[in-house]
């Protein structure tokens, strides 16, 4: 008899199906069968709580913004452009060849009289043309026009990859001060997570005073209505948190709604190291507004090539063979090389060239001033981020100490009140005073950071270090 793990689908002598048997018992594979299928819609129940991303680092984000971040990915595009863009037959140093051929038909009615007396008279004659030309031009001198256009083409590479080490440089502080932010909402919640704690606790004294007749009922619903305010607060937070994840997520090129968790919960200290004077030479937004004087003096080289004539190398082959049924010539073919040299010189254009050059020179101008003006803007936002740094550490410094001293006081006025020493109210402006305190040492401590992330943003080598 063949054996299966499904004993009812076998054959049986007295056709009694096993099942029916009251003392039959189901093999513990069949069991097995039936408790995988049961496991499955748990199974895609858990599935995406099973699949939510892992925790990410502030490095980790940043990595994700530059390979996937959408302004990036254009500008490399661009970069790519003026790349490909940088070559010599742009330029214009590199011959052009081309093909040309053609044929054609005609039928003609002749009639003729010559001098001498002899007529020709053809109805329906056919005549063709066939034509086949092989040509090539070579510029050979343009007033050094294609030696400009060769130098801006490579200048234009230049500005295109600084252009992308500013985006870089823009994404990354801007997905720093996100995972920042994410942090100081965290705190936040945090903080609230305590005060809830510290609020049942004066509800659970407030409710035993109350119910033993050592307080007012009021004392005790106030504490209840402090807890519940303090947990729609604590859903306002969470919701603030979610939006700051799909803000994050955009900025690292994913879908707002992409499962988000961050692996730092508290502000790093002492994370990067910070820089203690701007080189503005080697700044990208420096460097990149003498890329564009230097492209500017390129254009002007170019318009002044058209003070100078325009020689050019021709050289072709030609083929033509013409065919007629009437008429002296038969036909008539002819095939050879011909080369020659081209001479083009522009006299006079009505000032076009005079006006061009008064523009350029106006635009490097601006582009000079311009470059002046980010110097020295660059270098007051400077001194203001030191100035804002050495504030912004001293307040945290301030609110460190604050927060210890509120947090003593928290616990003796609750002591106090469990000793009923104190009153409700008491403990209640203890308690503001210390949400109070939390709220200002997470906020100093977050633009502390913010302070730092300036001075490399400044810096122009904004490196976020392990």
């Amino acid at each position: 008899m063949l054996r299966t793990c499904f004993p009812y689908r076998q054959p049986f002598p007295n056709k009694k199906h096993v099942w029916e048997n009251p003392k039959f018992k189901r093999p513990c594979c069949l069991k097995l069968h039936f408790f995988v299928w049961a496991l499955i819609p748990a199974f895609i129940f858990l599935w995406p709580q099973a699949v939510k991303s892992q925790p990410i680092s502030l490095n980790e984000a940043i990595k994700l913004a530059l390979e996937n971040n959408f302004k990036l990915q254009i500008a490399r595009n661009n970069l790519q452009t003026a790349t490909i863009n940088n070559h010599p037959g742009e330029a214009g140093r590199l011959p052009v060849v081309g093909l040309q051929t053609g044929t054609s038909a005609v039928v003609n009615s002749i009639s003729q009289k010559f001098n001498n007396g002899s007529e020709i008279n053809r109805a329906g004659a056919l005549s063709s043309n066939t034509q086949f030309s092989l040509f090539s031009s070579w510029t050979l001198f343009d007033g050094c026009k294609m030696y400009a256009t060769g130098q801006r083409l490579k200048e234009q590479v230049v500005a295109a990859d600084l252009v992308l080490t500013e985006e870089m440089l823009q994404t990354t502080i801007n997905v720093a001060t996100q995972y920042l932010n994410l942090i100081k909402q965290y705190q936040l919640l945090k903080n609230i997570d305590t005060l809830i704690a510290i609020s049942n606790e004066r509800l659970l004294l407030n409710k035993t005073r109350f119910e033993s007749g050592l307080s007012a009922k009021m004392d005790y619903l106030q504490a209840q209505t402090d807890v519940n305010a303090q947990t729609a607060q604590k859903l306002v937070q969470l919701n603030s948190i979610e939006q700051t994840k799909e803000n994050l997520n955009l900025l690292m090129g994913r879908n707002a709604g992409t499962p988000l968790e961050i692996s730092e919960r508290s502000f790093p200290e002492n994370a990067w190291i910070l820089p203690n004077e701007l080189d503005l030479d080697k700044h990208p937004t420096i460097k990149q507004a003498k890329t564009q004087i230097g492209i500017a003096q390129l254009q002007k080289q170019e318009i002044e090539a058209a003070k100078y004539p325009t020689v050019d190398l021709e050289a072709a082959y030609n083929f033509s063979f013409n065919k007629s049924q009437a008429g002296f010539s038969l036909y008539n073919l002819s095939t050879g090389p011909v080369v020659g040299v081209n001479l083009n010189w522009t006299l006079f254009n009505g000032g076009k060239l005079k006006r061009a050059l008064a523009v350029n020179e106006i635009g490097i101008e601006n582009l000079r001033t311009t470059l002046a003006q980010t110097e020295q803007l660059l270098d007051a936002q400077w001194v203001e981020a030191q100035r804002t740094l050495v504030f912004a550490r001293q307040l945290a410094d301030l609110e460190k100490q604050n927060l210890n001293v509120a947090t003593e006081n928290m616990f003796i006025a609750l002591e106090r009140l469990r000793s009923g020493i104190a009153n409700s109210l008491e403990l209640r402006e203890t308690q503001q005073s210390y949400e109070q305190t939390l709220v200002r040492q997470t906020e100093a401590l977050f633009q502390m950071k913010l302070s730092e992330l300036n001075l490399l943003y400044l810096k122009g080598e904004l490196i976020i270090q392990e």
